[in-house]
């Protein structure tokens, strides 16, 4: 099951496109047939059967998007990857369109655009034991601090809302940051914004965030290149 989102984030760019994917569907792996033979071969590599399905009903999911983005059959695409492992489309095949897939549990989003690199990400939300000592393994020194901030029955809201806001700049930087401490992300629900990234204070400007919730008990936000028109108007 492949469901169009609704995607009206003109904080963003009114250009981004959503799916989200249920990947326990009953006929959510008929599409191996889709996946080319590397695909193929990391699906086997599964050692459970639920996480090899999951992963070719989320590739295959991508490959009927994408094919229908760029007019090709969905089993003739090849993908290019950066070093980070973060794939594309050759230019040739497909000018200007810029994707990326997310899972979490039985879900998967897509994002599919024009303007610019974008990143998404989607986590299932579950209770934290520990949310500050958790943090401490993922957040900046500032990010730590707003957190702490927080009062105690918001703080698992503002963890999710800022673990997904910098995986989704991670995923659309497309490349590997030194650690996740050289930047951060504000954590409030209402103002997703990247406030700082080290040596390069150009960046904040650059990228748009926005947080979500793509379907009940899941946390998602996304991340995309602005356009020099609508970074000039901020």
């Amino acid at each position: 099951m492949i469901t169009p989102m609704e995607t009206a984030f003109p904080e963003v760019h009114p250009g981004v496109r959503m799916w989200l994917t249920d990947l326990d569907a009953p006929d959510a792996d008929a599409g191996a047939a889709l996946l080319s033979s590397d695909e193929t071969a990391r699906a086997a590599r599964f050692v459970f059967d639920h996480h090899r399905r999951r992963f070719v009903a989320g590739r295959a999911a991508l490959r009927r998007i994408l094919g229908a983005e760029v007019g090709r059959s969905p089993e003739t695409l090849v993908f290019e990857y950066s070093p980070a492992g973060k794939p594309s489309l050759p230019s040739g095949v497909a000018p200007g369109v810029h994707f990326n897939l997310s899972h979490s549990d039985q879900w998967a989003l897509v994002a599919v655009t024009r303007i610019g690199p974008v990143g998404v990400d989607i986590e299932k939300r579950r209770p934290l034991a520990d949310v500050l000592r958790l943090a401490q393994t993922a957040f900046s020194p500032n990010e730590l601090d707003e957190l702490r901030g927080v009062a105690p029955e918001g703080r698992e809201e503002a963890f999710f809302a800022g673990w997904t806001r910098k995986e989704a700049y991670i995923k659309a930087r497309g490349d590997r940051l030194a650690l996740l401490g050289d930047f951060d992300v504000s954590l409030a629900s209402d103002r997703p914004r990247l406030t700082r990234v080290a040596g390069t204070a150009s960046e904040t400007e650059r990228w748009a965030l926005a947080s979500f919730v793509p379907v009940e008990g899941y946390a998602g936000a996304l991340c995309v290149e602005r356009s020099t028109s609508s970074a000039g108007r901020r």
